[in-house]
């Protein structure tokens, strides 16, 4: 498993700092394997009340992709989310 290191999260904080007005909605996207204990384990990580979900699954059924839409006050929170969702094992963060 690849992880993002945290040269890599400031990196990306830099750039939703520059790029994005805040606070904003913001789209994540994942890939997963497509079980129910990994989607469980990932969708744990956010306020399903608070975010619009969208799901599809690779044309052989063994990933899914899952997006969040979430508003998001600083690209803090953003950063905060993905190294959470980071220690999923065999995560894809898009």
């Amino acid at each position: 498993m690849i992880q993002s290191s945290e040269k890599d999260f400031d990196k990306l904080r830099k750039d939703l700092e520059n790029l994005q007005e805040w606070p904003s909605d913001y789209i994540f996207k994942f890939i997963i394997q497509n079980n129910d204990n990994k989607k469980d384990e990932l969708l744990s990580k956010f306020d399903l009340t608070q975010c619009r979900l969208s799901s599809k699954e690779s044309s052989n059924k063994k990933y899914v992709s899952l997006t969040l839409i979430m508003h998001m006050n600083n690209a803090n929170e953003v950063i905060d989310r993905y190294m959470e969702v980071s220690k999923i094992d065999g995560i894809i963060s898009l």
